[in-house]
């Protein structure tokens, strides 16, 4: 991410065009569009003075209390849920989702050293992982690190992700197995397809009713 701040004139806060809006229609399309520069400042005070070295793409959004070791790289519009826990060198791809309380452990104590306490036998070597493009990561999810979740895999509150995860997967449970996946053949080359394509602003969905 670059460490300006975001031009607010380069944003397309404009209510201008042929269409009649309403004064609530206006409103909210101001509201909405403050929020998002607002988003995209935080973000970047947030990159550029607490989550040192991280790199993020456009539409970054973080919640509270998130802990981000060293490393993260994230792509475009990557939402990461309050209460986090993301160790060194996760690599999130684009259009992913990490629920709040979302936890990355492991892999980070020796204990194969006979006499020697766990607590001062050293840590081993920094392993990567890797969090694909269209993956949605349950509230509460642990993931062990090191593992490769593939694109579009879902997966579902409080699993524990011991192991690598298939392309478009549907896992859950302690620990996490596959329950289904999300589209056929035809369906995944359309979603691929999709993916490949340049990164586009969406509309999200807005608060549960």
């Amino acid at each position: 991410m670059n460490d300006t701040v975001p031009d607010i004139k380069s944003l397309n806060v404009s209510v201008l065009c042929a269409k009649r809006f309403s004064v609530g229609e206006m409103s909210r399309s101001y509201l909405g569009e403050g929020k998002e520069v607002l988003k995209q400042v935080r973000a970047w005070a947030l990159v550029r003075f607490r989550y040192k070295g991280a790199r993020v793409g456009k539409g970054f959004h973080v919640g509270q209390s998130v802990s981000i070791g060293q490393g993260f790289i994230a792509g475009d519009y990557v939402y990461v849920g309050s209460h986090s826990q993301l160790p060194p060198h996760v690599h999130v791809g684009n259009y992913s989702s990490l629920s709040a309380r979302v936890a990355i452990v492991g892999s980070d104590h020796n204990y194969d050293n006979p006499g020697m306490p766990i607590v001062f036998s050293g840590r081993p070597p920094s392993c990567v992982t890797t969090i694909g493009a269209d993956v949605l990561i349950g509230h509460g999810a642990i993931l062990l690190r090191g593992i490769t979740i593939g694109n579009g895999a879902v997966i579902g509150a409080g699993a524990v992700v011991t192991k690598d995860v298939p392309s478009y997967a549907v896992v859950a449970g302690t620990p996490a197995k596959i329950l289904r996946y999300r589209f056929d053949e035809r369906e995944r080359e359309i979603h691929e397809a999709m993916l490949a394509q340049p990164t586009k602003r969406g509309r999200h969905p807005g608060p549960l009713r």
